[in-house]
Parts: structure tokens; sequence; C-alpha cells
């Protein structure tokens, strides 16, 4: 049960990540590195709950904060990765 929580919550801010990487794509017109700005606030925040987890024992939705860190680590990367390709390709058909 757990581990369906993680993957989807961490889906659903993956999808959330995407999309404002997209916006803030389009809004800097590829230039600076805006784009990423909400990777790593997510980042940030996975990094911070992983670490409060311990001493803490709050669960939300049936998931741990380590389980939230987990999933905020996982959209993240995933996020970064889809915006950084729509980064260089919209950058390589501006130089075209």
């Amino acid at each position: 049960m757990l581990v369906q929580s993680v993957i989807t919550i961490a889906a659903i801010l993956a999808v959330v990540g995407i999309i404002l990487g997209f916006v803030f794509l389009k809004a800097s017109g590829g230039k600076g590195f805006l784009p990423y700005y909400p990777m790593v606030i997510l980042g940030i925040a996975g990094i911070v709950l992983a670490c409060v987890s311990a001493p803490l024992n709050v669960h939300i939705m049936d998931v741990g904060l380590g389980g939230w860190g987990i999933a905020c680590l996982f959209a993240a990367m995933i996020s970064f990765l889809v915006t950084s390709i729509s980064h260089a390709y919209q950058v390589h058909d501006q130089k075209a």
C-alpha cells in the first residue's frame, strides 16, 4: 500500500513539474534557467522531507515524510529530464 501511494504522489508531482517547466520554458523563450526552478524546489523539498522524517513520525495520506521526500525527489528527476530534453529541442529549433 505504501509503495503505491508513493508512486501515485510522485506521478502527480512529476506531471505538475513538467507542466510548470513547459510554461516557464515558453515564458522565458528558451533563455536562462527559469524552466528548472520547479524541479529545484521539488528536489530541495524532497531532501528536507527525507531528512526530517527520522525524528518526526508524521503520516500524511498514509505516507510518512520519508515517502513524501522520495516522491518529491523522483518527481524532480523525471520532470527535470523531460524539461531539459524539451529545452534542448527548443534551443536547437531556434538556431536552425
